[in-house]
């Protein structure tokens, strides 16, 4: 998959679409070519366990992975996100600090996801 400008895969999403694929059976690539230094997720993914690579701007997934629980942090919106989807597929509890990033820009998205069943405890957390 390569993202790119509309009508191409949004670059924004890319990270969540990586926290993904540590579950997909096989060798997935990805190939950034909008914004090609996001990959502050990789080092919370890898610490969950994913097999996860960068070579420029391509990041390769090996899946799937059995992730086990860690603390990790998010340095942007959407390295929490996948932190969070990644930490929903994992064994244990985790811990995601820089949850304030996704709080700001998915308000409704941690009580949709009690809703549906997962097991959050939230803490207030200053930026």
């Amino acid at each position: 998959m390569a993202t790119g400008p509309h009508p191409g895969f949004p670059t924004d999403a890319q990270p969540q679409l990586t926290a993904f694929l540590t579950q997909a059976p096989g060798t997935s690539r990805i190939e950034e070519r909008v914004y090609t230094d996001r990959t502050t997720h990789v080092g919370p993914l890898r610490a969950l366990g994913a097999a996860v690579n960068t070579d420029g701007a391509t990041i390769t997934v090996r899946g799937p992975a059995p992730l086990a629980a860690a603390d990790v942090a998010g340095e942007d919106i959407r390295a929490a996100t996948a932190a969070l989807i990644a930490a929903l597929a994992a064994e244990g509890t985790s811990t995601i600090r820089g949850m304030y990033h996704l709080r700001r820009g998915y308000g409704t998205l941690l009580p949709k996801l009690v809703s549906l069943g997962a097991k959050l405890t939230i803490d207030q957390e200053l930026p």
